[in-house]
């Protein structure tokens, strides 16, 4: 007897925890999602004369909370990283070397000037406002697109 009132409270336990969770999605996706947001689009980067004349381009990320990365234009990012859901994206903007130069950036802890060891550093800056999860997910974004590898 006593077996079967423990599996009946462990039961109704586990309905009050599943109502409780549905009760705060509820709360939280009608009170402070917006679901108006209709995402953005995926650009690809195409580096300006002015741009290897100063050595560098910014670069413009919307993180999802899934690790869904996205890069978009420095136009596209102005319109809409203060309208981004908080909690559900994160934007990112990085620095990214695209000339070789002697010059170290400050805080980086290699004394290598190597244009693919600034822009790792430069992703990892960049990524610190992100959970540790997702800054991982960031750094191997790089290392999965052929076009952005870091190394050789």
């Amino acid at each position: 007897m006593a077996d079967d009132l423990e599996k009946w409270a462990a039961k109704i336990r586990k309905l009050e925890g599943s109502n409780l969770m549905i009760q705060r999605y509820s709360i939280l996706s009608n009170k402070k999602v917006d679901t108006t947001f209709v995402g953005v689009t995926p650009y690809y980067p195409k580096p300006k004369a002015k741009d290897y004349n100063r050595g560098f381009m910014y670069r413009h990320f919307v993180v999802r909370y899934n690790g869904a990365i996205t890069e978009i234009s420095n136009k596209e990012a102005s319109r809409k990283k203060s309208k981004l859901p908080t909690g559900l994206y994160s934007y990112i903007m990085i620095k990214w070397r695209i000339e070789d130069s002697t010059t170290i950036p400050k805080g980086m802890s290699t004394p290598s000037s190597n244009t693919s060891d600034v822009n790792e550093f430069y992703i990892r800056q960049g990524s610190k406002s992100l959970s540790k999860n997702l800054q991982k997910v960031f750094r191997e974004y790089f290392y999965d697109l052929e076009a952005f590898k870091l190394s050789s």
